[in-house]
């Protein structure tokens, strides 16, 4: 009886988690770097495609907030680029 338990909980968390992925995007699994390895997008030019994990000084113009963010001591932010710059950041930039 637990083992049969078991198995229909695993299978309907199975069920259930299967579904989590709603964006329907998924990363590239390449890391945007530049030639030293260690570059931050904002010097990059339109070297990354959207997907791609980069580090930003700047989360809020780059990211794409359906995945998850990591941020470091450094002051720094890793995450998965969204494939533009926020509009709202660029509208701002252009004003200056």
């Amino acid at each position: 009886m637990i083992k049969l338990r078991t198995v229909l909980t695993v299978f309907s968390l199975s069920v259930v988690l299967a579904g989590c992925n709603g964006q329907k995007s998924a990363s590239t699994g390449v890391a945007c770097m530049g030639p030293d390895n260690d570059s931050l997008v904002e010097g990059l030019g339109k070297q990354c495609k959207a997907g791609d994990s980069i580090a930003t000084k700047h989360p809020a113009h780059f990211c794409d907030f359906d995945f998850a963010i990591a941020y470091n001591d450094y002051n720094t932010a890793f995450c998965i680029y969204s494939g533009k710059q926020a509009e709202e950041r660029t509208v701002l930039a252009n004003a200056k």
